[in-house]
This record gives C-alpha cells, sequence and structure tokens, in this order.
C-alpha cells in the first residue's frame, strides 16, 4: 500500500497486468522508463467481447487525440473509461500502433 491507502503494483518493461476497476473508481499509471506511454486496454468484466477500441474512438469523437475529459469508447461505443490526468509531453494519438520501437 502507498501512503495515500493505494494498492502500488510495479509491472516489468514488456509484460502486463490485468485488474478491475470497479465504476467510479480511478487508476493511475506510471511509466517509470522508457520513450513511450504505457500500453492500456479494457474490457467490460461481464462481457469480454466488447472492448476498448480506437477505430470507435475516434468515430464517436471525431478526433484522433484524446484530451483529458476524453471518454475512452469501446466497439459498441459505450465509454469504458475518462482520461482524467496526463503528464506526459505530447499528444496521444490513436492512429499508431502500439509499442512500435520505429516511429
Amino acid at each position: 500500500m502507498t501512503g495515500s491507502g493505494r494498492a502500488l503494483e510495479i509491472v516489468p518493461a514488456r509484460q502486463g497486468k490485468a485488474a478491475y476497476v470497479e465504476a467510479g473508481k480511478a487508476i493511475t499509471i506510471i511509466n517509470t522508463h522508457g520513450t513511450q506511454v504505457v500500453d492500456t486496454w479494457c474490457f467490460m468484466k461481464d462481457d469480454l467481447a466488447e472492448f476498448m477500441s480506437m477505430e470507435h474512438q475516434r468515430s464517436v469523437t471525431q478526433s484522433v487525440f484524446p484530451t483529458i475529459g476524453t471518454p475512452l469508447y469501446s466497439n459498441l461505443r459505450r465509454p469504458l473509461l475518462t482520461l482524467e490526468q496526463d503528464t506526459s509531453p505530447g499528444r496521444h494519438d490513436t492512429m499508431l500502433a502500439a509499442c512500435d520501437v520505429y516511429r
């Protein structure tokens, strides 16, 4: 636990971690090293066929760049997560392949 009463999980580079996040709760994701943001995926707990989809995200928001306050949408065009804070430099896009060291 951290001083704030929240659990701290460290996930090594090139590995993953699954976690259940209740509706209305928040998670903080921090990249402690590296040059890219952390790739994040989201699935509905009760229906794994519904998942966060950047293709549908762009269609709903008419933007390739999510910003603070932007909901992140599923393949059924339902909001799954909301981007509440972003301390990384630059802009995030929804067009390029995840974990692409050549971009």
